[in-house]
């Protein structure tokens, strides 16, 4: 199985002959996070993969071979958007460890609610998102 990342492909790209219009459509992959940012600029059109659609046994699947992982971690900071990152090697394993740790306990939460509490799987796959891929197809001008 191929490793998830983020990336963008151009999947339609066409400019009007008189006007020089252009609209263009991409397929996005991108940490499910990252979603809602998106979702808040209306003048795009989007139709995105479902957590609430997808069978529970393959996001669990997907998540446990292929869980996104941040690449830098941020130190702790006010307001919305800190600049310093961690930079000692030691510390970002640590985090690297905890992150994967919580993904670990994410899942074994989701699958006892799915197998043993039988929730349905629209819940139990909101547990699994912060360890999510999520990929989206988006058209603008």
């Amino acid at each position: 199985m191929e490793k998830q990342s983020i990336k963008v492909t151009i999947l339609a790209d066409s400019i009007e002959r008189i006007g020089n219009n252009r609209i263009t459509t991409w397929q996005l992959t991108y940490p499910r996070f990252i979603h809602s940012e998106l979702m808040t600029h209306r003048i795009l059109s989007k139709n995105s993969a479902s957590s609430r659609a997808i069978p529970f046994n393959k996001m669990v699947e997907q998540v446990e071979n292929d869980p996104f992982i941040p690449i830098a971690w941020q130190k702790k900071h006010t307001g919305m958007q800190g600049y310093e990152y961690i930079i000692d090697e030691e510390l970002i394993n640590q985090c690297r460890l905890n992150w994967l740790g919580a993904k670990d306990k994410a899942i074994q939460f989701a699958k006892d609610a799915n197998y043993n509490l039988q929730v349905t799987k629209q819940l139990c796959n909101r547990l699994l998102e912060p360890f999510m891929w999520h990929t989206i197809i988006l058209t603008g001008t």
